[in-house]
């Protein structure tokens, strides 16, 4: 008798560890086939995972961006937004895979992260449907429709922080798609369901001159009130640098707001490769964080590589600098938030009924300047929009500090740029605009930027 009950204890753990293997086996499994373009392999657990009701997916409001709906012998999701947040909330395709934060997210809206797992085990012996959790983000629903549809028809991206906190208010990209019909773009030639704000790679052109000008003012404070005599081009090494214009004699904060290039590029190499790289390094250039979309680093060349010419190049935002908007509004924010990158993030968290919640927390990343380096740039960034090349972007009764951007690219007119803050005194929100081959920043990127900023302020 003692050996039956034996046999019997060892025959239920082996039925619950080969139970339990076949759980921790799906979050691998989704970790395989989400977002490959492919259909699962196996179609038994693509049809476990369409029997599980699937967690919405949810605004910093409770407004819904995804949820799951029944249909005969399972879920499909819906979007509520469609293309307005498609990009951000992705999609998920028994055919396609997954993107998005349905992809990055998939263990916890499927409940196979984030939950109790006795729950979980006793949902898959008993046979009942699961239910994941609801995943929060810390975009507006609202502004979101309002950047989107600003943008829409400009091929491009925008980008909206908290640079208080690092969290992500907006971000949209454009051409986009609707997630619910993704069989229609895969294969289209104009790239729509690529995150430009996130994967995007640009030259950044004058918009880096923060970078210039930090490093100018915290490695060379005595050069600041120099005045350069800019004559339209400057020779370095037998290579020649053109501006713009013919500035004349400017200061940093005349050749600052008049983006003059001549200046900055003697600013660069007065620094030095060194300095220079090591401030861009400061700014986040290169380093890569943990976000919920797949983010761009960045790219610059070596110190120990960047010789006389890149060096002038790299300095006013051309050469082998390459930036993402979401990157480019990282420099914005560390001006307002007085030299501190706090660390972006999208998800605010996640919550369901067997779970509790979870609630992520803001974390500096990156110190990119000391606090009156940050001082000194503001008033660099709000001349700029009073009397230099963003007059465009400003708005009545609000100080808009910014800086714009022409970036020069060998596929055709250059890219517009705008990035910057407000209220200058008090920075609640910091946008990057970025228009490929749209022309002049000023022109086009920063009336596109203004609208953004109001909208985001209304708030």
């Amino acid at each position: 008798m003692k050996g039956n009950v034996s046999k019997l204890a060892y025959l239920i753990l082996a039925g619950l560890v080969v139970i339990c293997v076949y759980l921790a086996l799906i979050p691998c499994y989704i970790d395989r086939v989400s977002g490959s373009g492919l259909a699962p392999a196996d179609p038994r657990i693509a049809v476990r995972e369409s029997q599980i009701q699937r967690g919405d997916i949810l605004d910093r409001h409770g407004t819904v961006l995804a949820r799951s709906v029944p249909v005969e012998n399972g879920y499909v999701r819906e979007y509520p937004l469609g293309s307005a947040a498609a990009h951000i909330v992705g999609y998920n395709s028994s055919k396609y895979g997954a993107a998005g934060i349905e992809k990055s997210m998939a263990k916890i809206l499927l409940g196979l992260e984030g939950g109790n797992e006795l729950y979980a085990l006793g949902d898959h012996i008993l046979g009942r449907p699961g239910i994941g959790n609801n995943v929060s983000l810390t975009i507006d629903a609202g502004l979101q429709k309002k950047v989107t549809s600003l943008l829409a028809g400009q091929k491009g991206a925008v980008v909206v922080l908290d640079p208080s906190t690092g969290e992500v208010l907006a971000m949209a990209s454009y051409p986009d798609y609707d997630p619910a019909q993704v069989a229609n773009y895969m294969n289209r030639q104009d790239s729509p369901m690529l995150n430009r704000a996130t994967q995007g790679a640009y030259p950044p052109g004058s918009a880096f001159k923060i970078v210039t000008a930090a490093a100018l003012r915290a490695g060379l404070p005595e050069l600041v009130g120099d005045t350069i005599n800019c004559t339209g081009q400057l020779e370095v090494n037998g290579f020649t640098l053109h501006d713009n214009a013919v500035h004349g004699d400017v200061d940093l904060r005349d050749a600052f707001a008049k983006s003059c290039n001549v200046a900055f590029a003697r600013y660069g190499l007065a620094v030095g490769a060194q300095q220079f790289v090591r401030q861009a390094q400061t700014f986040g250039m290169g380093k890569s964080f943990d976000f919920s979309l797949p983010v761009y680093n960045g790219n610059i060349t070596p110190a120990d590589k960047m010789d006389g010419p890149n060096l002038a190049s790299s300095a006013i935002g051309q050469g082998e600098v390459l930036i993402s908007p979401l990157q480019a509004a990282l420099l914005a924010a560390a001006v307002a938030n007085d030299g501190v990158i706090m660390k972006p993030y999208i998800v605010s968290g996640y919550s369901g009924a067997k779970s509790g919640q979870s609630r992520t927390q803001p974390k500096e990343w990156l110190i990119a300047v000391d606090p009156l380096v940050a001082a000194a740039l503001k008033e660099d960034m709000v001349a700029v929009v009073r009397q230099g090349t963003g007059k465009a972007a400003a708005l009545p009764g609000i100080t808009v500090a910014g800086k714009t951007g022409s970036a020069e690219n060998p596929h055709g007119k250059s890219h517009a740029w705008f990035v910057g803050f407000a209220p200058a005194q008090e920075p609640r929100v910091a946008v990057a605009v970025l228009l490929e081959n749209a022309g002049s920043g000023g022109t086009v990127a920063a009336p596109l930027a203004r609208e953004v900023i109001r909208q985001a302020l209304d708030l």
